[in-house]
């Protein structure tokens, strides 16, 4: 799956330039994967518990409830 990200030009910079720093560290070419997988090497995804999903589920749920009413008040 290919996808892309809106970042400013500041932000774009500071990418390239660690991009970079990693490539000399490594001394090889990186893809823009292959750094993210670096740069979050040790990192993992955030699990659920099916209990803690329908209480963010209704969290949410009655948000939006409080946020349209708010939008139209």
């Amino acid at each position: 799956m290919k996808s892309t990200i809106s970042v400013n030009k500041e932000v774009k910079e500071l990418l390239e330039r660690k991009k970079k720093e990693m490539e000399i560290k490594l001394n090889r070419p990186l893809t823009w994967d292959e750094f993210f997988q670096e740069v979050f090497k040790g990192e993992s995804v955030s699990r659920l518990t099916e209990k803690e999903a329908e209480m963010l589920k209704k969290l949410v749920l009655e948000d939006r409830k409080n946020w349209k009413a708010r939008e139209f008040a």
